[in-house]
């Protein structure tokens, strides 16, 4: 008996069972032409060993894609009977979003702990947005356990902003007039010091930037988009250009910065070996310490992928690492599928591979 070994055709098949399995119950007709045709794909291979494998592969993929979308939904929607009333939390601030804008509302995230009704209390872990007015003055630090009373924890009505927190993980949204706290206990001396390398980038932006520059820099290296006359006047000028993407952070803005280190580290008797692992921990550092869009994580995971097989002298194949990265990020968080930049992002990046590999392809046979 021959030996079974996977393809790109393959790969192939288990992602369009998984992601079926995520449509199944939000679009149905979608789910039924993607699992058929991964069914059909698997019933055409020629090995009658790899038939039965990827069939198994097949509806096992499509029923875990279906399981995670109703995990995914299920955390969101759990715990309502706390919601639209007057509540005491216990929370620790993980983000302080930038008011990069002079009328832009203070947006903290907090990791509950702790929820307390009148009725009942809960021990808890989901995340909050907590929203201020944007004049409000804000004390509070990163890692800084607190408590609050009297929040009223809401889901919004809007159905596409609830999928929008399904994405991002959050649980609830609270509006409040001001942040009336009590600390239960302040960030250690390791956390204060990550805070200030984790906030470096933006809060160069508040000494000597100007407009343009720091809209610009915002954008493109931070990944932060802001709200102001001069982003309007970019966005048409880029417009006009045909180059807006440019703009938005994505897999070319990691080339260009893998490039600029490569050719930092050219001046340095390092091995190739050693030179690849310091960009990616200098990547990683970078990933963590600015916004990530779903593009730039697509590429910061292939990156990742290409650099572990070269350590590990495996053969790589990019179409292999696209998916890969696509079943990992969809498995994460399968309600990435639904909105557009994952999409685009997804569908261009294949097509480009796939041109390139059929070119090379091509040049093969006809050198040979």
């Amino acid at each position: 008996m021959s030996s079974i070994t996977f393809t790109t055709q393959h790969l192939f098949i288990i992602v369009t069972a998984f992601i079926a399995g995520i449509c199944y119950t939000p679009y149905f007709l979608w789910s039924l032409v993607a699992f058929g045709t991964s069914v059909c794909l698997s019933i055409y291979e020629k090995q009658i060993e790899n038939i039965l494998l990827l069939i198994i592969f097949t509806f096992c993929f499509f029923f875990f894609g279906a399981t995670r979308y109703y995990q995914n939904r299920e955390l969101y929607f759990s715990d309502n009977n706390f919601l639209n009333k007057k509540c005491n939390i216990t929370a620790i601030v993980q983000e302080i979003q930038p008011r990069l804008d002079e009328e832009e509302q203070v947006t903290i995230v907090l990791q509950l702990e702790q929820i307390e009704s009148t009725e009942k209390k809960l021990k808890t872990n989901k995340k909050i947005y907590l929203f201020l007015p944007y004049y409000t003055n804000v004390w509070l630090k990163p890692c800084q356990k607190i408590n609050i009373k009297n929040i009223t924890l809401s889901h919004p009505i809007s159905e596409s902003y609830q999928e929008y927190l399904i994405r991002e993980n959050i649980w609830a949204i609270a509006h409040q007039k001001q942040l009336g706290y009590t600390t239960i206990e302040k960030p250690n001396l390791f956390a204060q010091h990550m805070n200030l390398i984790s906030s470096y980038p933006l809060s160069t932006t508040k000494h000597s930037f100007s407009e343009l520059t720091k809209t610009l820099y915002l954008s493109i290296f931070c990944g932060k988009k802001i709200k102001s006359s001069t982003t309007s006047q970019i966005k048409r000028l880029f417009q006009y250009w045909g180059i807006s993407h440019h703009l938005a952070r994505s897999g070319l803005h990691l080339i260009i910065l893998v490039s600029l280190l490569s050719l930092l580290l050219s001046f340095f008797p390092f091995s190739s070996s050693k030179k690849q692992i310091i960009i990616l921990v200098l990547l990683f550092i970078y990933y963590l310490i600015t916004y990530v869009s779903v593009a730039f994580m697509r590429a910061f995971c292939m990156y990742f992928f290409y650099i572990l097989c070269k350590q590990l002298y495996l053969p790589s194949n990019s179409i292999h690492i696209l998916l890969i990265t696509t079943l990992l990020i969809l498995i994460t968080n399968p309600h990435h599928l639904f909105f557009l930049d994952f999409q685009l992002s997804f569908s261009i990046t294949l097509l480009i591979l796939w041109f390139l590999q059929t070119t090379q392809n091509i040049k093969t046979v006809a050198s040979s």
